[in-house]
């Protein structure tokens, strides 16, 4: 008996003991005592406990307003102002279920003035974004980070909300490189959320960023999307078990879901790409949508046969083509693109022909013509304007220009080179394309539509002791003043990653010549850039026709693409703890682009422009 009461008792203290040690938090450091207006500080201490989504009573306050979060450890947390908090001297504190923190100063400053083109910038906790950021009806920007969370801010650069993914959904890590963000005309948000574990999740968040519903997706991966219908559903297409392509109410109810045939049973290299929807014929209504996949499972040595999908809005599949393969440095990866009149484009690689860019009908998914280029190493995929003339990077350096028959109108050689492929603005007269010279930084090139001049450019500065790149393709606004781009830092200390996105004002007229600092921009055409027109222009079969069909980056397929995202002022904050890594880039077939990486083989990719450039000099000859 005295045994059973010992045994009681030990039982007891035992229960005890987590809340009679837990203490209150205790705040050692922040990061800086001042912080802009959208600013992120971080706060260094001891006993913050769990973020707020996996326990009670976690927030951090300036001022006395509670405010959003990010990443959450017991000893770290990235805080972030939101744009209620006031301007000038405040204080901040960390609150948790076991007490307060002593209050700390803190000092909240206005955004600084707009930098040449750079209206504003905001910094995210992950290692970047590596989507494309959505646009909302009322001129909100939305953003996902590599760490899953979502960012909400302002025309002014504000910031509104942050939604933490991951611990939303009781997950303490996770990811949020699983596609780009889609908003419905209401300004709900939905994005694809990968939880520490085997589940996929879509995350469905009301305009003032509260959750409204989730999807599992058990042992799943992104295909492509989310995406908005024409009719304001939401489009996602997700691998088997339980996958293939589904549509969804805005409510979450399930209308329909087709696994494919061939079915989605996995979707490597190319992954987590923008869906796009057109016309099954010219000028007819948008009725179908579209995406690529390579299936099979390459780590078993199963075959990966690449395939571009065509779905009717009922459910219908309308036809699966094999193209070859896709994979290449071009990110993302096995991208289709509508064209005006209809027909999808998709570049990929075979033999003999090596890369080329290929147009199929939208009724059946028959090759129209194709077109190879010289050097024809990675091809992007193509931008259209209005006319149904196209844009498309090869060989990590060349940007050129086809009409709808696939004629050649203009080609460049690019100084700097390029990762992601080019953006056309919604008037089709303006090209945003990222840029790399041979030394480790990063910029943003502008050229004309017409004849591929440059324009101007946006250098990003040297930070955190190395270098940023833009890290996804720029989003046009839909009057096309303005487009958003987003930047990674490579090499980062663990305890200190981060990344940007950066508001571009494109239609600011700036002063030739260079201007120092964050973002500096210079009007001057680089002498150096080749404006000749030169190659051999593609084959082409079939007449061009007209319909109603959209281009990947006019206002109208921005919609249609869940480009269009917006959000009300609110808040839902967040946090996360963990790293991740930036964005994956599996080599390719006949590759001849440069790494990111400065170091090791990435150094050898670097200097192969250079080899490239003495090539095309000879050419000329």
């Amino acid at each position: 008996m005295r045994l059973v009461l010992q045994f009681s008792s030990l039982c007891a203290v035992l229960a005890i003991a987590p809340s009679v040690l837990a203490a209150p938090p205790a705040i050692q450091s922040l990061s800086s005592a001042t912080v802009t207006h959208n600013g992120r500080v971080r706060i260094f201490g001891t006993d913050f406990g769990k973020a707020p989504g996996l326990v009670e009573g976690a927030s951090v306050e300036i001022g006395g307003v509670p405010v959003a979060t990010a990443r959450w450890e017991d000893g770290a947390i990235s805080a972030y102002v939101t744009r209620d908090v006031p301007l000038g001297d405040t204080t901040l504190r960390v609150v948790t279920s076991e007490g307060a923190s002593a209050a700390v100063p803190l000092t909240i400053e206005p955004l600084p003035p707009a930098d040449g083109r750079v209206a504003w910038r905001f910094q995210v906790d992950g290692m970047g974004i590596q989507h494309r950021s959505g646009i909302g009806p009322d001129g909100t920007v939305i953003a996902v980070d590599a760490l899953g969370f979502v960012y909400a801010l302002g025309h002014d650069g504000l910031l509104k909300w942050i939604h933490d993914g991951p611990r939303r959904a009781g997950h303490e890590f996770g990811s949020g490189s699983e596609g780009p963000v889609a908003v419905g005309a209401d300004g709900s948000s939905y994005v694809g959320i990968e939880p520490l574990g085997p589940d996929l999740q879509l995350h469905a968040l009301a305009p003032d960023g509260t959750l409204k519903w989730i999807l599992n997706e058990p042992w799943a991966n992104t295909v492509s999307g989310p995406a908005i219908g024409p009719e304001g559903d939401v489009y996602w297409a997700v691998t088997a078990p339980g996958g293939g392509l589904q549509r969804l109410k805005p409510s979450g109810e399930l209308v329909w879901s087709n696994v494919g045939e061939p079915p989605l049973s996995g979707a490597y290299y190319e992954r987590s790409h923008e869906l796009l929807f057109g016309p099954s014929r010219a000028n007819g209504p948008i009725d179908q949508a579209y995406f690529a996949a390579t299936l099979g499972d390459i780590y078993n040595g199963m075959p990966t046969p690449p395939f571009l999908y065509g779905f009717s809005l009922d459910g219908q599949q309308r036809f699966a083509t094999y193209v070859k393969s896709m994979s290449g440095s071009f990110s993302p990866r096995g991208q289709a693109a509508v064209a005006p009149d209809g027909r999808v484009y998709l570049s990929s690689w075979g033999i003999p022909e090596g890369w080329g860019l290929h147009a199929y009908e939208p009724g059946g998914g028959e090759r129209v013509w194709s077109y190879f280029p010289e050097p024809g190493n990675v091809v992007s995929m193509p931008e259209f304007d209005a006319d149904g003339n196209l844009y498309v990077m090869h060989d990590g350096s060349y940007l050129t220009s086809l009409d709808a028959e696939g004629s050649l109108r203009w080609e460049i050689f690019m100084e700097t080179g390029s990762k992601l492929g080019p953006s056309l603005s919604p008037d089709g007269s303006t090209i945003l394309i990222d840029g790399m010279d041979i030394a480790p930084d990063g910029e943003l090139d502008a050229y004309d539509s017409a004849t591929g001049a440059p324009m101007w450019k946006v250098l990003f500065p040297i930070e955190n002791g190395t270098y940023q790149m833009p890290s996804a393709r720029a989003r046009f606004t839909v009057d096309g003043t303005r487009a958003y781009v987003s930047t990674a830092i490579g090499g980062q200390p663990d305890e200190d990653v981060y990344g940007w996105l950066y508001a571009i004002e494109v239609e600011e007229a700036t002063e030739p010549g260079e201007t120092d600092g964050e973002g500096s921009t210079t009007g001057e055409p680089d002498p150096g850039t080749d404006t000749d027109a030169t190659g051999e222009p593609g084959t082409s079969t079939g007449e061009p026709s007209t319909s109603s069909g959209e281009a990947p980056t006019t206002a109208p397929n921005e919609t249609a693409t869940g480009a269009e995202t917006g959000a009300d002022e609110g808040g839902d904050g967040g946090s996360s703890a963990g790293e991740t890594g930036a964005q994956d880039d599996p080599g390719a077939e006949g590759c001849g682009c440069r790494s990111a990486n400065p170091g090791g083989a990435g150094g050898l990719l670097l200097a192969l422009p250079w080899l490239v450039r003495a090539r095309r000099s000879r050419r000329g000859r």
